[in-house]
């Protein structure tokens, strides 16, 4: 397939597949470890380091990144992730690619796998960085939808070549990402940060933790730190025979997967020790074992360790050494909030300030309130929500528990008012 080809193949598939699923937990694994065999990012005009403001979404970094003199695309910065991924273009986008060949993936969820374009010798730059012969991967099928789900347009998500290439610091309170060459992050800064040991294997960083569950046991945890899982944590039960489950969990739709939909439930456990810090009572995942069939047994690990816990530090990835720094923010000691409405909403037209629900959870809030899937949001106590972003609007359902909510709301073309209390549902 040559590059003309590719751009009008990319254009016409990116735009009219589109699935409307809930936001949650989604990860990304490779049936097989795709060689990393590019030259990497480096600065340009002789930089020591780049500051990066970055959009805060879902907990997600969101950085501009271009590809091949693309316009500017919005990629998820996301440790999870082995290579750079290409996922959606705009209706009237187009990106040369070179070098395509075929492959295969298969990972979190109960499908079979999806198909893929390994492209070849591009050229990727961003905020005073760029490289040449950078491979992206460019998923046929549009799984994950980030675009919908976040409210602007998401085009791709990028991983290890850029903590690979350099120390990486992600300031979630001021939302500034700032790259350092290796070796050369300021040691005053680092005197201030507890130091957490990483093991990077398979292009992929894990940490050892701990978990205390409901009866009170600790057990050490090997996890995969996942910066592109807006979540706190997922877990494996499997690899966990010994380990008591929360009583109290719910059923829910934890997110998508290279393999297709991720179902399990949702329950708190009593605390997460992750160094010298504790964070009490998180919320945490655990997919039903066909939705991570292909997950078990990889690198021997027992979960992800995800963003909800990350955006409450100032945290550094130094892959060279093999150190991950904290340092807690404003966010640390507030509690973990999940699904306070028992609602889903996306932006049907990314950038466009309207909202529908996506879908409901059984014997939540919403469901109490006469809310179902497909209604679309008008307004909040009275402020209209094409007023606010996507981010805003969130903000309101995850407030605190108790707080009332004055809904105003369209069904069939029709509107009517109803009144939601935020409730902790786990």
């Amino acid at each position: 397939m040559g590059k003309l080809q590719l751009k009008r193949f990319l254009t016409k598939l990116f735009f009219l597949l589109g699935l409307l699923l809930p936001f949650g937990a989604f990860a990304q694994e490779t049936g097989r470890v795709l060689p990393i065999e590019e030259d990497g990012l480096k600065f340009k005009f002789g930089r020591k380091k780049v500051a990066i403001p970055f959009q805060l979404v879902h907990n997600l970094v969101i950085i501009p990144v271009q590809i091949n003199n693309s316009k500017s695309l919005n990629f998820v910065v996301d440790t999870g992730v082995d290579r750079t991924l290409l996922m959606e273009l705009g209706l009237f986008d187009t990106i040369a690619l070179n070098n395509i060949e075929r492959l295969y993936l298969r990972g979190l969820g109960k499908g079979a796998g999806i198909q893929a374009m390994l492209s070849s010798g591009n050229r990727m730059s961003f905020a005073g960085v760029e490289a040449t012969n950078q491979k992206v991967l460019v998923l046929e099928e549009n799984i994950f939808n980030l675009s919908t789900r976040l409210g602007i347009e998401v085009n791709g998500i990028i991983g290890y070549p850029l903590f690979n290439a350099f120390v990486v610091e992600i300031d979630y309170a001021r939302k500034v990402l700032t790259l350092y060459k290796p070796d050369k992050y300021p040691a005053k800064k680092a005197k201030k940060c507890t130091v957490i040991p990483l093991t990077i294997e398979d292009a992929k960083p894990y940490v050892q933790v701990q978990v205390a569950f409901p009866d009170q046991r600790k057990y050490p945890l090997r996890l995969i730190v996942d910066s592109g899982m807006s979540t706190s944590m997922l877990l494996y039960p499997p690899t966990l025979p010994q380990a008591k489950l929360p009583e109290r969990r719910i059923e829910a739709f934890l997110g998508r997967g290279l393999n297709g939909d991720i179902h399990g439930e949702i329950g708190r456990l009593e605390a997460l020790h992750l160094g010298e810090y504790i964070l009490e009572k998180p919320p945490t995942s655990f997919p039903d074992s066909m939705s991570i069939r292909y997950a078990l047994g990889l690198n021997n690990r027992n979960g992800n360790l995800g963003a909800d816990v990350l955006q409450r530090f100032r945290v550094v990835f130094d892959y060279h050494n093999g150190r991950m720094l904290l340092r807690p923010n404003h966010k640390f000691k507030k509690p973990f909030y999940y699904n306070l409405s028992g609602l889903e909403l996306i932006s049907p037209i990314p950038g466009f300030n309207f909202y529908t629900i996506s879908h409901v959870l059984p014997n939540s809030p919403a469901e109490r309130a006469g809310l179902a899937a497909g209604d679309a949001l008008l307004s909040i106590n009275g402020v209209r929500c094409m007023e606010k972003t996507l981010v805003e609007v969130l903000d309101q359902f995850q407030n605190a528990p108790g707080r009332r909510l004055v809904l105003k709301v369209s069904r069939n073309y029709k509107s009517f008012e109803t009144t939601l209390h935020l409730q902790d549902l786990i």
